[in-house]
């Protein structure tokens, strides 16, 4: 009888565990197929793109904006996924694009925005760890033109801590 007890005791234990299991999150971006450029659009499927391609593993992943949007006025949206590359270690950085008979102009960026509140976000912005963002914009208008996610490189230690070089014209 004891035995049996103890039987049942292990089985109800296997049982509530695969109960857990089948509970756990998953990404909701999962099926969602990987691509090289996203066309930003402040919705959740951008999310779901966005973190399929990255999840991928790609080189780079270029999102691409067909309205405006400039350094001052970034969605909500497109914030957090600026802030999930920072908080894991990346970098954001800001270039401005050529212009005919201009120097190039570089500042640093940075943003920082709350925590996540939820278990799905983070699985949602969890392959923006391997990333780096290099923003490209207008400098006349401040126009972003594109952001590229860039699979970051071993480095040597340290870095990471150094700041990004300024641009001289």
């Amino acid at each position: 009888m004891k035995r049996e007890k103890s039987i049942l005791a292990l089985l109800a234990a296997c049982f509530l565990c695969f109960l857990v299991s089948a509970c756990a999150p998953q990404n909701p971006a999962a099926g969602t197929a990987a691509q090289k450029e996203v066309q930003f659009m402040d919705t959740t499927g951008f999310d779901y793109k966005l973190s399929a391609s990255l999840e991928a593993g790609q080189e780079s992943v270029d999102v691409l904006f067909p309205a405006v949007i400039t350094l001052n006025n970034i969605p909500e949206r497109m914030d957090k996924w600026l802030s999930k590359v920072e908080k894991f270690g990346g970098k954001v950085e800001i270039k401005a694009d050529p212009e005919p008979g201009r120097g190039i102009i570089t500042e640093i960026f940075s943003i920082f925005i709350k925590a996540f509140e939820a278990a799905e976000e983070r699985l949602i912005y969890a392959p923006a760890k391997g990333y780096n963002v290099l923003i490209s914009y207008r400098a006349k208008t401040g126009i972003i033109t594109k952001m590229a996610f860039v699979r970051k490189t071993e480095a040597a230690p340290g870095d990471a801590a150094k700041p990004a070089p300024e641009a001289a014209k």
